[in-house]
């Protein structure tokens, strides 16, 4: 049962929201306007979280104009005093949406179905509060100028961001970072809320998809296991980066195949690898080189290998293999 001064406030509460209802069906001179002019039709949004400043929540705390409602008219509604803020302070309380329709309706009557409600409602006597929409607005602005350096167009997606942020102190400040470097596809974000003195009062983290469009080499025709990379075997064609990791930016060589590739299929790092100075069936120069004598005959190269390297070649004159250290292009000697 309800005590005196609960008493007391509820019927302070009720006439206060019955007289501004009245003045707006009546729609006397106060109230020019959308409210005259729609008075029955008139709508208030309420928030899915909000900062009150207490000893008492008004309307106008946890809930935003919305249809039928013009300045004048919600400079009124916003002061209708609805239920006892918490004392404890910086200690957010979450009501689901059937207790809150129950809760208005306890203060405001029959016309709480003029209110839009949400799922849930998230209040905190003092501090402030950061969105889901700002949020996301705040993650989408520092994403950007970094996510520019991989490509000027861009997507981000399945943002997975918490509903709200509610920080203690109206001078604290949310702070985001990545959880790594920048790369497409999915990135965790960091947020956390500083103090004035820099001292860290809470930290959330959520994730972001981010599509990346760009134009990558392709090849232009199927390509096989040891081929060399040439120009007129490269196309391009515009690709997401963020389904195709490790593609290769068309940069350094020479190349050559480690495996088959189709025709238009996107070049990976692991599709190629450096041309060996010296590959199998390649005539090289064998050079004889010791203190006395240096000899200089041509040889087949059996194998593959880069500088300082060693591979077994055949000399073409004796038919007879050795096994010589690559010293330059085409070039192999045996000390």
């Amino acid at each position: 049962m309800l005590n005196k001064i609960e008493r007391k406030h509820r019927l302070k509460t009720v006439v206060s929201a019955l007289a501004v209802i009245l003045v707006l069906i009546l729609g006397t001179s106060s109230f020019t306007g959308a409210a005259s002019n729609s008075s029955n039709d008139w709508r208030v949004l309420v928030r899915n979280a909000a900062c009150v400043q207490g000893p008492i929540v008004l309307l106008g705390e946890i809930a935003d104009p919305a249809q039928g409602v013009d300045a004048r008219t919600w400079a009124a509604l916003s002061q209708i005093k609805l239920w006892q803020a918490s004392t404890k302070r910086g200690r957010p309380v979450t009501i689901d949406r059937d207790k809150l329709r129950n809760v208005l309706k306890y203060y405001m009557g029959a016309q709480v179905k003029r209110l839009i409600l949400p799922n849930q409602l998230t209040v905190q006597t003092g501090g402030a509060v950061v969105t889901g929409q700002d949020l996301k607005n705040r993650v989408v602005a520092f994403l950007t100028p970094r996510a520019k350096s991989m490509s000027d167009d861009i997507e981000f997606k399945d943002m997975n961001l918490p509903l709200h942020y509610f920080l203690d102190n109206t001078y604290d400040k949310l702070e985001i970072s990545l959880g790594d470097d920048i790369r497409p596809g999915r990135n965790i974000i960091r947020m956390r809320v500083l103090s004035h003195e820099g001292k860290l009062m809470s930290s959330k983290a959520g994730s972001v998809f981010i599509n990346v469009w760009k134009t990558v080499p392709v090849a232009a025709k199927p390509l096989n296991r040891h081929e060399r990379l040439t120009r007129d075997k490269i196309t391009f064609r515009r690709v997401n980066l963020a389904h195709k990791p490790e593609i290769w930016d068309g940069t350094g060589g020479p190349w050559r195949m480690t495996r088959t590739l189709g025709r238009s299929q996107v070049f990976t790092q692991s599709h190629i690898e450096p041309v060996p100075l010296i590959e199998k069936g390649e005539l090289v120069t064998l050079m004889y080189k010791n203190s006395r004598v240096q000899l200089s005959i041509k040889a087949e190269a059996l194998g593959e290998a880069s500088v300082g390297q060693q591979v077994a070649v055949r000399n073409l004159q004796s038919k007879k293999t050795v096994l010589a250290t690559v010293v330059a292009d085409d070039m192999v000697m045996v000390r």
